[in-house]
């Protein structure tokens, strides 16, 4: 089972709210036309603001109960037929057609920590891409606080609503972090009370690997593209120390 099956309902509550990002994404594919392409779509988030933006959309992930949810929201906003959603391994997907624009959302990459399939990940996207295609990647800017490791104690993260109940659920997270290989460990633990007091736990584990900027702009390299921008923020502001994101642009060769 992937790891995102158990947690594929908190996920998408927990994400639920993230809008910062999906202006971005709606302009640059504004710029680009559609079909759009994301790889490790989720629960459906971006998918399903640029479906009703009015883009075609083809989304990809590994994990059947995150597709799940993303098929039961597209239905529910009757976009069901305007999003084809399908599971698949972003390291060896085929799929018929070329895209405008593709799309890594937020910390997707992270889950490839070796170079090999960084680099087949990317030369799939590259494949995919029509000549001069855009390909997004959205991560977090390493800094001083990422490379501190927080110990093997859960440490209380955020306290999320449950929709449906009203009630509190309460997110935990381990994480230590192999500098020598920049793979951070995470084991993220969601709490929830029942009527009866009795607290129920929900536990997923995963392996990320922290992306620093020249690594990324080499890796895009290697795989073909060019790399036409890096900002530090979904408002497209300069890459610099103060950002708390790494959001690349890079271009499939024309």
């Amino acid at each position: 089972m992937n790891g995102y099956d158990q947690i594929a309902r908190f996920y998408d509550i927990e994400h639920d709210g993230l809008r910062d990002d999906l202006l971005m994404y709606e302009n640059l594919a504004r710029r680009c036309g559609s079909p759009v392409l994301e790889l490790g779509c989720g629960t459906g988030r971006v998918a399903l603001h640029l479906a009703r933006a009015g883009f075609q959309v083809t989304g990809l992930d590994v994990s059947k109960g995150m597709l799940a949810l993303a098929r039961h929201k597209l239905a529910r906003a009757g976009l069901a037929t305007a999003v084809r959603l399908l599971e698949a391994d972003l390291r060896d997907f085929r799929l018929d057609g070329r895209f405008a624009m593709a799309v890594l959302a937020i910390n997707t990459f992270m889950h490839f920590l070796t170079v090999d399939d960084q680099v087949r990940v990317l030369a799939n996207a590259r494949g995919h891409l029509k000549p001069g295609g855009l390909l997004v990647i959205d991560l977090p800017r390493v800094d001083r606080s990422t490379l501190l490791e927080a110990g093997e104690r859960f440490a209380v993260s955020e306290v999320l609503t449950d929709p449906e109940t009203g009630r509190p659920i309460l997110k935990l997270v381990t994480a230590t972090l192999d500098l020598a290989t920049q793979t951070q460990y995470l084991t993220l633990a969601y709490d929830e009370t029942d009527k009866g007091g009795v607290v129920h736990r929900t536990t997923a584990s995963f392996d990320v690997h922290c992306f620093f900027r020249c690594e990324l702009e080499l890796l895009l390299d290697k795989a073909g593209f060019d790399v036409e921008a890096l900002y530090g923020s979904y408002d497209l502001d300069p890459y610099d120390d103060e950002g708390e994101r790494m959001v690349c642009l890079a271009r499939a060769p024309g």
